[in-house]
């Protein structure tokens, strides 16, 4: 039996991770297998990725968004499809809608971003949490320090309007972040149901 993938987008801050955890969790209960991923990767592609995110290697714009790519279709070929062939549900945080919507508000043609990403197939499940920049800033920051993408909030404005463009473009389900936890993974539950 294939299994399906499902992928959490959103801004930094906006929950992804903590909502994966307890999705992969429930599904857990539910005995089903998981596996829970994230991008970018751990793998080669991925540190690269991290040491320019971090401010430790400068790259162009367009150099950053073929990294990514190039990650991506290393995480697919690697680790998604194999898990999914087996059966399992494949939970990443964040895809390539992360791509889309960053490296368009950074100013990239998204036609081009998502050229690049042709090859990356979609997920079963979509599904953007959204939250206003403003709120994704104060539950980094609780956390840790900002970095410098994450500080910059007229670009977190640029890519949340990028990712709502961009949720329409792909039919992923918009859920609103910015409520307790526990109602969040209640709303994100039902829309996993319905895949299954």
């Amino acid at each position: 039996m294939k299994g399906k993938f499902i992928c959490l987008e959103g801004l930094d801050g906006s929950g992804k991770s903590i909502q994966a955890r307890l999705l992969a969790s429930w599904l857990r209960r539910m005995g089903h297998g998981v596996l829970v991923t994230e991008e970018p990767t751990r793998g080669p592609i991925g540190k690269i990725i991290k040491l320019a995110l971090r401010g430790n290697l400068k790259l162009p714009v367009a150099a950053e968004a073929l990294l990514f790519a190039a990650d991506r279709l290393q995480h697919v070929e690697q680790v998604i499809a194999p898990a999914v062939n087996s059966g399992k549900i494949v939970i990443s945080d964040r895809y390539k809608a992360s791509s889309l919507a960053y490296q368009s508000a950074r100013g990239l043609p998204l036609r081009w971003v998502m050229k690049i990403n042709e090859m990356a197939p979609d997920p079963d499940l979509m599904i953007l949490i959204d939250v206003p920049p403003e709120v994704s800033s104060q539950r980094i920051n609780r956390s840790r320090r900002l970095d410098e993408f994450e500080s910059n909030l007229e670009l977190q404005r640029r890519v949340r309007q990028a990712y709502l463009s961009i949720a329409k473009l792909y039919r992923m389900k918009v859920v609103d972040g910015n409520r307790p936890v526990g109602e969040v993974q209640a709303e994100i539950r039902k829309l996993v149901e319905n895949l299954l």
